[in-house]
């Protein structure tokens, strides 16, 4: 529990007994929950569909084992291996979850691979798919390409033929983007990440995803080609290392950030775009669907597992402290 917004002292633990499931809910003992760029949000009080839910349990996503159904929650029967997606909860030791946000775990899934699956790949499927119009062979440049979205998007887009190049930010993450589908790795660390995507793509790209903010925002939009279209999820640049809200140094990013002028866009023929994956967590139609597709891909064979980093339950902090650190890869998981 996050009682109150604040650094990595911030996290309680709260034993209070789960009440029975509702009627179209689905009752589960968690095995693992995944951790996502959110879930550092939420912690420090910045993440918009938090405010005024605190004391707040964080978690997007897990994974575990049925221990009771509603009377009208569909199939699922108590032992069945689950994972699934909810709005927050999601750290916990169980959890009841509205049954359409929940799918069977494949048999050659570990729990670990089940929590940290639906929030990146949604993510990604939607970024793709609804948000950019994605089309086979478009160049698609991907910031922070060895991260959990970063993979899920790669193997998508090796899926349909674009041409993808990662961006990452060490070059310990180089091989980690390479492994997932990046045709070409810029490795910001080594050498001017711009210069480096005007040699690969002198004419622009088609399709740039950026989780970074105030730090890459501008030249994304610089290095799109006519037509082309930039897909803004997260502002991981804004945030301190140190795990504390930074207020002077928010404000003044906040103050940076571009502001994209629609008389400009016209004219140079851009699409700037923003979503937030929770705010589409009532659109089960959509979600199912997507998710429909996603492990068709897997049953083929084509999502090879995404690199995943565990920790103790309750070493949640620890897991906090390494995403913010910038040297994670894949996924991060609290196994219970």
């Amino acid at each position: 529990m996050i009682r109150k917004p604040g650094g990595y002292g911030a996290f309680d633990f709260d034993d209070t007994p789960i009440p029975d499931p509702g009627d179209r809910e689905v009752q589960v003992a968690v095995r693992a929950c995944g951790i996502n760029f959110a879930d550092i949000s939420v912690r420090m009080g910045l993440y918009a569909a938090a405010r005024g839910m605190y004391p707040l349990c964080p978690g997007l996503e897990f994974s575990g084992e049925v221990r009771k159904t509603g009377r009208k929650a569909g199939d699922v029967a108590p032992g069945d291996r689950v994972f699934g997606a909810v709005r927050f909860g999601g750290c916990a030791t169980a959890l009841n979850c509205p049954a359409e946000h929940i799918w069977p775990l494949p048999d050659a899934w570990d729990f670990n691979r089940g929590a940290a699956f639906a929030v990146a790949y949604i993510t990604a499927f939607h970024a793709l798919y609804h948000v950019g119009h994605c089309r086979p062979g478009e160049t698609v440049l991907v910031h922070s390409a060895a991260g959990g979205v970063g993979t899920a998007l790669l193997h998508l887009l090796r899926i349909a033929g674009n041409l993808s190049v990662g961006v990452v930010g060490a070059s310990g993450k180089v091989a980690a983007a390479e492994k997932a589908g990046a045709a070409w790795v810029i490795d910001k660390s080594r050498e001017p990440l711009w210069q480096r995507a005007e040699a690969i793509a002198p004419d622009g790209f088609d399709l740039i995803l950026d989780a970074n903010g105030l730090s890459t925002l501008r030249e994304s939009y610089r290095h799109l080609k006519p037509g082309g279209r930039l897909l803004v999820y997260g502002f991981a640049s804004m945030f301190s290392r140190a795990g504390r809200k930074r207020p002077v140094k928010l404000v003044w990013d906040y103050l940076r950030t571009p502001r994209f002028n629609p008389f400009r866009m016209t004219g140079d023929n851009k699409t700037v775009s923003g979503f937030n994956l929770i705010y589409l967590f009532e659109n089960t139609d959509r979600f199912r669907s997507a998710m429909d597709a996603l492990l068709t891909w897997d049953a083929e064979g084509s999502l090879p597992p995404v690199p995943i980093t565990p920790f103790p339950f309750k070493k949640v902090a620890d897991a906090h402290r390494y995403m913010a650190s910038g040297k994670s890869v894949g996924k991060l998981v609290l196994e219970v």
